[in-house]
Formats: structure tokens, C-alpha cells, sequence
């Protein structure tokens, strides 16, 4: 996990290992003298992919998300595999999850989902000049069912969605021409 060379680690314990993340117990010193004791879920970061097809609409998808208790619309995205490269990532999770490959890739920025309490960070992706991949592709993990849907950046803004990495991406994308 990375830390500022200004501030003090104290201490570190795991309190607990998971399939995805690591709930930690830290302390540590500011510059100022302050301690904190702060819980942090340390997560090895992740990708999102904002797709575009050949009309400018975003490729989303559809997926329950138990922590919400709800059927949410985002970006394609995935955690990424240790020692992956975020770009490689990203491809993978695209045709996973959309049954699409982008022939044209460029990173738009890293953004941090929750950083009050979590490490985890976000490579966020613009994937253009796509195709169906052949067979429809979507490999994805067996514990996801998902559904691809299609929106501009404008209507993701106007509507009711509320994932904050779909929003960050349509912002980015709304006024390109």
C-alpha cells in the first residue's frame, strides 16, 4: 500500500484476509505530531472501461450488487490481478463482461472510489472502435449475471444512475465532439 513519506506508520495489523480485500488497524503519526487510528480496507486496485460504440453511446452493464442490495448500471470493470498490467486488465475485463474488444485504447485518469477508508484505485479507461467479439465473448466470473446495456454520457448524467465511476467517466466524455 502506498503512504506518504511524511507520515509515520506506527503500527499495522490484518484483521482480516480476504478473497478481494484486507481490513487493516493502523496507526500512524502526522507531520504535525497527530496520531490516528484508522481502519483501512486494502484493496490491490481495478480497472473501468468507458466503451464507446460507433454511435457515442457508453457499453454498460447491469449487475446486482449485494453490499447495495440493488441491480446497479456501470462501467464494465474488475480488480485487477496481481502484477497485471492495469491496460491488459482492463481488455480482459471488456470482453468479459460486454463480449466486446476495442481496437483503440487510451488511459483517461486514476480515480479513487472511497478514500476516507480504502486504498483502492481505479484505472479508468476509454475503449474505442469496438467489436463483438465472436461468440459473444461474456466470460465473465461465475458468481456475476449481467445484462449490457447502451447510454450516452449525457443520459448516464441525466438519469437515475448513482455508481460513482459511471459518473466520473460520462463528465469526461459529455462534451467530446
Amino acid at each position: 500500500m502506498h503512504r506518504h513519506p511524511d507520515i509515520e506508520l506506527l503500527s499495522s495489523e490484518v484483521l482480516h484476509e480476504g478473497r478481494i480485500f484486507r481490513l487493516l488497524k493502523e496507526s500512524v503519526r502526522l507531520p504535525s505530531g497527530l496520531r490516528q487510528d484508522i481502519d483501512v480496507v486494502d484493496h490491490p486496485g481495478a480497472v473501468a472501461i468507458a466503451a464507446l460504440d460507433d454511435e457515442g453511446r457508453l457499453l454498460l452493464v447491469r449487475q446486482y450488487r449485494h453490499a447495495l442490495g440493488d441491480w446497479i448500471v456501470e462501467l464494465p470493470a474488475g480488480r485487477r490481478e496481481e502484477g497485471e498490467d492495469p491496460l491488459v486488465s482492463a481488455q480482459r475485463e471488456l470482453e468479459e463482461e460486454t463480449g466486446h474488444r476495442a481496437a483503440r485504447w487510451s488511459h483517461l485518469r486514476e480515480i479513487y472510489p472511497a478514500p476516507g477508508f480504502c486504498s483502492e484505485r481505479i484505472q479508468l479507461y476509454l475503449a474505442e472502435d469496438l467489436e463483438a467479439v465472436p461468440g459473444g465473448g461474456l466470460d465473465h466470473d461465475a458468481d456475476e449475471e449481467l445484462e449490457v446495456l447502451r447510454m450516452s454520457p449525457a443520459e448516464v448524467l441525466a438519469g437515475k444512475l448513482k455508481d460513482g465511476k459511471t459518473l466520473a467517466a460520462a463528465a469526461l466524455l459529455v462534451d467530446r465532439a
